[in-house]
């Protein structure tokens, strides 16, 4: 993976979810992370789970986990968030599914174009739930790797 290249259509960011109960990973890819798309994968992470309580370590989100919108968002939802402490990304459980993620998915790649690197990283997410054994696992409907609209920056 280059450590610069030029993104003449701007960054895409994965939020990823991880049900350490089931072992099973996924997400799904923004434009931005902004309150308007937490509380979208907060929406579509409650239809995975229509009757469970819900904890939701809230991570890297600077400017946003605290916001009002947002917090009325979650108790609407029946979500409970956790905070993780600054500089304490590594008390999430779902680094580690990202480390791997990056290292099997990312490692040595040149994708010239975000759909590549949508595809590589979901091809391996479905690959690692699948030898996880949780391949059909409800949370991984919202794996998606459909094409997000980028502006020009």
């Amino acid at each position: 993976m280059r450590a610069t290249y030029p993104r003449p259509h701007g960054g895409e960011y994965f939020l990823g979810f991880y049900d350490v109960h089931a072992d099973c990973f996924a997400g799904h890819f923004v434009k931005r992370k902004r309150v308007v798309e937490l509380i979208t994968a907060c929406r579509r992470l409650r239809r995975c789970y229509p009757r469970t309580r819900l904890y939701v370590i809230l991570d890297n989100l600077p400017h946003v986990h605290d916001h009002p919108r947002l917090l009325q968002a979650l108790r609407r939802l029946r979500i409970h968030p956790v905070f993780t402490p600054t500089d304490a990304s590594w008390c999430n459980a779902v680094e580690a599914q990202f480390n791997h993620a990056k290292r099997n998915a990312l490692t040595d790649t040149d994708d010239r174009t975000h759909r590549d690197h949508r595809r590589r990283i979901v091809r391996y997410i479905r690959y690692r739930n699948r030898t996880a054994g949780s391949a059909h696992h409800p949370l991984t409907h919202m794996l998606t790797s459909r094409n997000i609209k980028l502006e020009v920056h």
